[in-house]
């Protein structure tokens, strides 16, 4: 999974159909509650999620690695943080566009990756910051990795 979401988050810095957001707002976290001091937006966060794995034959198996990118944005003006060309939902669709069927590098030996596919879309959210003074949009869009690996 290190590597997986390492990749992620390289990729999506690079990719050009994202460049209005900063690489350093491309981040990885450990708690999907919190964003980084200092963190701009909009931001997208890589958090690990569930893996399935399915046993094959000859110490073969399956697996299905899921990560949850969530996109952030500061709520300014009603309406924009959802709806605007830099909105939870153009982002996460500009998100899915960079990832859907990306192999990331993986495409031969243990681990290589034969889909990738977007699995889910939360609803978006508002919060407010932990400090209370600003109101921030989220969306939460779930990646599944179909990886084939031995053991």
């Amino acid at each position: 999974m290190k590597e997986l979401m390492t990749a992620i988050k390289a990729h999506l810095q690079i990719d050009e159909s994202l460049c209005y957001i900063r690489d350093a707002d491309i981040y990885i976290t450990e708690d999907d509650a919190q964003i980084p001091p200092g963190c701009g937006f909009p931001a997208i966060e890589i958090k690990d999620g569930l893996i399935k794995n399915e046993q094959q034959l000859s110490k073969q198996y399956i697996q299905y690695a899921q990560v949850r990118l969530t996109v952030f944005q500061r709520i300014i003006q009603p309406e924009e943080s959802i709806m605007g060309s830099h909105g939870v939902l153009a982002i996460a669709q500009d998100v899915i566009a960079s990832l859907i069927d990306q192999k990331l590098g993986f495409t031969t030996g243990n681990g290589h990756i034969l889909n990738a596919f977007p699995v889910g879309e939360e609803p978006s959210q508002t919060f407010s910051s932990e400090s209370g003074g600003m109101k921030i949009q989220s969306k939460t869009v779930v990646f599944e990795y179909k990886r084939h690996k031995t053991w």
